[in-house]
């Protein structure tokens, strides 16, 4: 009889079986799951290949966080970001930052000695 060991009753998976100990330590020694906060996570090892596809997103991402400033009461941010593959062009957001109530969002190229913006509002 083949069955799914979600679709047959009796059959549990090896995680009942074993205790939860065990199966931290073979999945930890396996490198790629990790038990954290009451949950199983993938994770990527920077020696794997795969993190070298996903690094730059993420140091772009945290570059983003790092520089984004918050209004004083907490109502409104700006961050601004160049693209990697040209230099002096970017985006720049901007929420109740430097308009009440307004959703900016500006395009920037400096290329050439210039200043060209097309800025949007929302």
């Amino acid at each position: 009889m083949k069955c799914l060991m979600n679709v047959c009753p009796d059959i549990k998976p090896i995680s009942y079986i074993l205790a939860k100990d065990i199966v931290n330590i073979i999945l930890e020694y396996y490198g790629r799951i990790k038990y954290k906060n009451g949950k199983y996570i993938n994770i990527i090892h920077k020696h794997d290949e795969r993190y070298n596809i996903i690094d730059p997103i993420i140091t772009k991402k945290m570059r983003i966080m790092q520089n984004t400033e918050l209004e004083l009461n907490g109502s409104g941010f700006y961050f601004e970001f160049g693209f990697d593959t040209i230099k002096s062009v970017g985006l720049v957001y901007d929420y109740n930052f430097s308009f009440t109530n307004k959703f900016e969002i500006c395009y920037y190229d400096t290329r050439n000695n210039g200043w060209e913006q097309i800025r949007t509002y929302l």
